[in-house]
């Protein structure tokens, strides 16, 4: 797994993890250039993910020992906050699990972390025709983003990797729609907030899950949003929100 990094060397480090079919410069490239004027980015390329390597994605755990060993060895197994949209929620989560690295912060962006059963054959389908599409020119049918279980909508379809394989999204899909939290996570000690859009039918799901092992973590619910918007349309009211997390109290 390669790790894209800005910032001074000596700021707080800020650990930032991509979504699924997306690369880490496609998710983050502004995300990053904001907050490296005061911390120490870490960008994660996730396997399967990364133009640069010829790898794939294999599962949550996988990703989570690569990251744990990158802190381990150049950050000392610590670092100021951590934050995951979507897929990358999803490996923040095991990360704070396994207990390995240690954050002050974390951000679970429309994190998907709650089994959907039968659910997850649709959500692949979805995805893979919709990357094909992409991959051939055609622009994805406005039907196509408002019956997807992914809750996508238009501007997340710039920010998808069209150079993934079927078999990461196989192995990804699967693991984040069938990924199952541990109690473990009542240990991680960090300040936690879940966002979601409004109409993020299965990120909300996974927050109401989520509450039973993360009792003091915040939920935030901003109206109006589909999967991505937020983040990838309403870049400046990401950032400011962001940066009011990230802020010392």
């Amino acid at each position: 797994m390669n790790f894209l990094l800005c910032g001074k060397k000596d700021a707080r480090p800020v650990l930032l993890i991509h979504g699924l079919a997306e690369t880490a410069e496609l998710c983050y490239s502004e995300t990053a250039k904001k907050l490296c004027r005061k911390y120490r980015v870490i960008l994660a390329c996730l396997d399967g993910h990364d133009p640069r390597s010829d790898s794939l994605f294999e599962s949550i755990e996988r990703c989570a020992e690569k990251i744990e060993r990158y802190i381990q060895k150049r950050f000392d197994g610590s670092v100021y906050a951590v934050s995951g949209f979507s897929l990358g929620g999803t490996v923040a989560l095991e990360l704070m699990k396994r207990g390995n690295i240690k954050t002050e912060k974390l951000l679970l962006d429309a994190a998907l972390s709650k089994s959907t059963g039968l659910m997850k054959i649709p959500n692949k389908l979805a995805l893979t025709k919709g990357i094909d599409f992409m991959k051939h020119g055609h622009k994805l049918p406005n039907i196509l983003l408002e019956k997807s279980p992914l809750d996508m909508n238009s501007s997340t379809c710039p920010m998808l990797y069209t150079d993934i394989s079927p078999e990461t999204i196989e192995n990804a899909c699967s693991e984040a729609y069938g990924y199952k939290p541990s109690p473990l996570l009542k240990n991680c000690g960090a300040e936690v907030q879940f966002w979601c859009g409004s109409q993020e039918k299965a990120s909300k799901n996974t927050a109401r899950m989520l509450e039973q092992y993360l009792p003091d973590m915040k939920v935030r619910v901003f109206k109006g949003f589909k999967h991505g918007e937020m983040l990838h349309e309403r870049r400046r009211a990401y950032l400011r929100e962001l940066c009011r997390f990230l802020k010392d109290k």
